[in-house]
């Protein structure tokens, strides 16, 4: 099975200081009400951010621990997981973007939830484990293919 995660520095100061920030607004936001104008945005943060933290918590769109082995692909964070049975998963799509510190990985089938992750260059083994997501994307491709005779 191999890992691939953040290191410590990046991991805290980008995925957890992120969380961390939200909360504290939020919980400066409770105790501090505003008037005016700045009142009515202090009212939409005051839903806008748990909902951006419980997001995050349900659908781990930004993991902080990614496994991949011979038949499992899991991501992880915040002590949660989601695992995909690669030999069910009908596809595997990797989208690139101009800005190239980061990749789109999207799975088919997921529930709701799950199934779409963006993970950041900063990740250790990051080119790695896209080269690797990429791979068994045109393996499936192929063997699609072979089984349609489009070969």
């Amino acid at each position: 099975m191999r890992r691939f995660s953040y290191a410590p520095p990046r991991y805290y100061a980008s995925l957890v200081a992120q969380d961390a920030l939200l909360a504290a607004v939020f919980i400066a936001l409770l105790a501090w009400t505003p008037e005016g104008t700045l009142g009515r945005v202090a009212v939409a943060l005051r839903v806008a951010i748990p909902l951006v933290l419980a997001w995050g918590a349900l659908t781990l769109h930004f993991p902080s621990r990614i496994e991949l082995d011979d038949a499992t692909l899991t991501f992880r964070r915040y002590g949660r997981r989601h695992s995909f049975d690669l030999h069910r998963v009908e596809s595997i799509r990797v989208r690139r973007f101009l800005v190239r510190d980061r990749v789109l990985i999207r799975i088919v089938p997921a529930p709701s939830w799950q199934g779409r992750y963006w993970i950041l260059r900063d990740l250790e083994g990051f080119d790695e484990l896209v080269r690797t997501l990429e791979r068994i994307v045109e393996e499936r491709n192929l063997q699609g293919d072979r089984e349609t005779g489009r070969v």
